[in-house]
């Protein structure tokens, strides 16, 4: 059978290393001006574009050029010449929302494999349809799809490619089709500048008489009511220390929808996040290739009923989120809002391996969390995740030391019985379980 592609984040060239290192299938990445990532965005001219594109090819592998910004006038020229400098860098497709530049890029260069972007809202067949007559070769379906919408629109278009986001933030807005960010602090989430106004804390206010600046804190329990459904429960508004979040989504995780959308003949499943740490990144990557070469090989010995491995749910539970939820992929589910973050209740990273001394059996690492000798920890690499006992650390001054804390570098010792592979070494992590 064929299997869907597993399509992961690049944020910078070390993010797309580790997406690869990690089992992805393609990455997609793009350029801060031109993309909806404007911030923390590593590929800032065409050189690291060409880097990026040479390496993926080199392992056999796809780069997608996201170039989904929804442009104004003032763009368009400097947006069509980006566009044709990047094409001749050779991406695999380009990423494009604006059906504008659907139409230019057909007549300018029919040869380039375009993506409709999710921002493009795809919600039914028909729009399917008339983006695939156009020359589109995928389309990123909507976020607000449930199971049974994307099967009907694969069933439509045979022919179409379809990808589906399975991982990663949810927007309030239609697929991130916001304003709020824009109105809050001027700048556009729809040319790639979001500050996530809808995500941060609020506290609730009483303004007791109109144009009043005497502004106090309210006390107690709030909730929402519309006023013109009195009907209807309302809704409320959780508050914690730090305020209350009743814009803000739990995470997608579809690990558990994963047989499902492979029997469904999808093409690609999508990992949201070019902002997120390269330990997220392999951790997400890791737990999806997992999934879907589980599942493969279950389909391929026709079991009946195909079921997710312990293992990839063991490997997802160690990732930091909102909280995780289906989305509309187990159906007309409502969001939410619980709260803003929930640590991974596996456990967490502790160190990032950066360099390992094959003679001495030592990692060099870079510290993401405290960790001592006695905590129970994995050693976390591109193959698998397994327990590892901690023989000995150093400090970054060589003293040694019990315990190593965030922000530094150190060293650990291994047992010599630890296979650590050498041209591999430098994607391992050490990961702390919760004890």
């Amino acid at each position: 059978m064929k299997l869907p592609e597993l399509l992961a984040p690049a944020g910078d060239l070390n993010r797309m290393k580790y997406a690869f290192a990690y089992g992805a299938d393609a990455v997609y990445a793009g350029q801060p001006a031109f993309s909806l990532r404007a911030r923390e965005n590593g590929f800032k001219n065409l050189d690291d574009l060409a880097e990026g594109i040479k390496y993926a090819h080199a392992l056999g592998k796809k780069f997608y050029l996201t170039s989904n910004v929804i442009p104004r006038n003032v763009k368009v020229e400097s947006f069509q010449k980006a566009l044709l400098s990047a094409i001749d860098l050779g991406p695999d497709a380009l990423i494009v929302a604006d059906p504008g530049f659907v139409g230019w890029l057909r007549q300018v260069r029919p040869e380039v494999e375009i993506h409709l972007s999710v921002q493009a809202n795809t919600t039914n067949y028909l729009t399917a349809k008339f983006w695939h007559d156009l020359g589109v070769r995928r389309v990123i379906l909507s976020r607000e799809l449930r199971l049974s919408e994307i099967t009907e629109i694969k069933a439509h278009n045979p022919n179409l490619e379809l990808e589906v986001f399975v991982h990663g933030a949810v927007c309030m807005s239609m697929s991130g089709r916001c304003m709020l960010s824009n109105w809050v602090t001027r700048r556009d989430a729809n040319q790639g500048a979001c500050d996530n106004s809808c995500r941060m804390p609020y506290r609730l206010y009483a303004n007791p008489e109109p144009q009043c600046e005497n502004y106090h804190e309210h006390e107690g329990e709030f909730s929402l009511q519309r006023t013109d459904r009195p009907e209807l429960d309302p809704i409320a508004l959780d508050e914690d220390t730090w305020g209350t979040y009743f814009m803000s989504s739990r995470d997608i995780c579809a690990i558990d929808v994963i047989p499902d959308l492979m029997a469904a003949g999808l093409d690609s499943f999508k990992i949201e996040g070019r902002t997120k740490s390269v330990y997220y990144l392999s951790q997400v990557v890791r737990s999806y290739r997992m999934a879907i070469d589980s599942c493969a090989a279950q389909m391929e010995q026709g079991v009946e009923t195909v079921k997710i491995p312990d293992e990839v749910h063991r490997a997802i539970s160690f990732v930091d989120g909102r909280g995780f939820m289906p989305g509309f992929l187990r159906g007309p589910l409502p969001q939410n809002y619980e709260s803003t973050h929930e640590d991974a209740p596996g456990g967490c990273v502790a160190a990032q391996v950066v360099a390992y001394d094959s003679e001495a059996h030592a990692c060099r690492v870079n510290v993401k969390n405290p960790f001592s000798l006695d905590d129970p920890l994995d050693l976390m690499t591109p193959s698998g995740q397994f327990p590892c006992e901690i023989l000995s650390m150093k400090n970054f001054k060589g003293t040694d030391v019990d315990c190593l804390h965030p922000g530094t570098e150190g060293w650990v010792f291994l047992p010599e019985n630890v296979n650590v592979p050498t041209e591999n070494a430098n994607f391992f992590f050490f990961v702390k379980r919760k004890a």
